[in-house]
């Protein structure tokens, strides 16, 4: 599964579509952590709701890799990420650096669903525009 999961990975860091599309079952669920801004955390069903409203919603806001660091099989046959978000907000060029955690499922040769775990207050406060007190 690791490889499936680093196919996605470099996917998601290219923009490109049709990895991902092979990659994903369509029944995909995806579990974006909850407080996400602009509405993108939470569940979202099926391939094409996770790329369109879940990654791709991520890429117009923010300029992110996702660096991984740690890469452990769990006794389920899930695989657990553990890394490091680091990148900017789009619309004010703050920095974001935020740990991850994601909890990736396959069966049958395909991603079946992920969970998603960050700290989405670095994402908000990326987002913010700084104040200057004169």
């Amino acid at each position: 599964m690791e490889a499936l999961v680093r196919r996605v990975y470099g996917a998601l860091a290219a923009g490109d579509a049709e990895t991902l599309a092979e990659a994903l079952d369509p029944q995909f669920e995806g579990h974006f952590a909850d407080g996400l801004p602009l509405g993108i955390g939470g569940i979202r069903r099926g391939a094409a709701s996770a790329v369109r409203d879940g990654w791709w919603a991520i890429g117009r806001a923010f300029d992110l890799r996702a660096e991984a660091d740690e890469w452990i099989p769990t006794a389920d046959g899930r695989l657990l990420v553990l890394g490091v978000y680091r990148g900017s907000a789009r619309s004010t060029g703050r920095p974001v650096e935020a740990g991850f955690a994601h909890l990736w499922t396959a069966r049958e040769g395909r991603l079946v669903a992920l969970r998603q775990y960050t700290d989405t207050a670095r994402w908000v406060a990326a987002l913010e525009p700084e104040v200057s007190i004169r």
